[in-house]
């Protein structure tokens, strides 16, 4: 097939499409996630499941870049291999960015959440210590995984060691 075949380029545009749908998603909320924690428990717990929501797409077409990644080196006809640094790279990368998604930005959205439920209804979320904490863990997962973005648009971009 090669990279210049019709099928490797419907695959690298469904690559690029699930990218701009995943990640565009997760850093658009980044800006709902703060917003909320500046807002009434009533308002916040609002943001943030319509932010849960914005996510669990985002999950989905960042699951998918990752399959499509792999189909356009399958289909590449050796221009790309999976031995080449910058692909292993890639992968680490994306492994981390889903671990910090799942392990540090996902459960500080359902704690400040939980403690919205605590909260008074007129009660500014950034005021409760408990949620302050949960913030914090928040805004550094959200940083690291943009950072990672660059990273990882750096290994697409540039290919280091192809």
């Amino acid at each position: 097939m090669g990279t210049g075949s019709v099928l490797y380029r419907i695959v690298l545009l469904a690559h690029i499409v699930t990218a701009v749908v995943g990640f565009g998603g997760l850093l658009a909320n980044g800006v709902t996630n703060a917003r909320a924690f500046h807002s009434r428990a009533g308002q916040a717990k609002t943001l943030l499941q319509g932010s849960q929501a914005v996510a669990k797409i985002a999950y989905y077409a960042i699951y998918a870049l990752f399959a499509l990644g792999i189909v356009l080196i399958a289909i590449s006809d050796s221009a790309f291999s999976f031995s080449a640094p910058w692909v292993s790279a890639a992968f680490v990368v994306w492994f981390a960015m889903v671990g910090i998604s799942h392990g540090m930005v996902r459960p500080s959205i359902a704690g400040i959440i939980d403690r919205t439920d605590t909260l008074a209804a007129d009660a500014i979320v950034d005021g409760d210590p408990e949620a302050g904490a949960l913030a914090k863990k928040l805004a550094i997962g959200e940083g690291l995984i943009q950072v990672l973005l660059i990273a990882a648009l750096y290994l697409m971009i540039w290919q280091p060691g192809n």
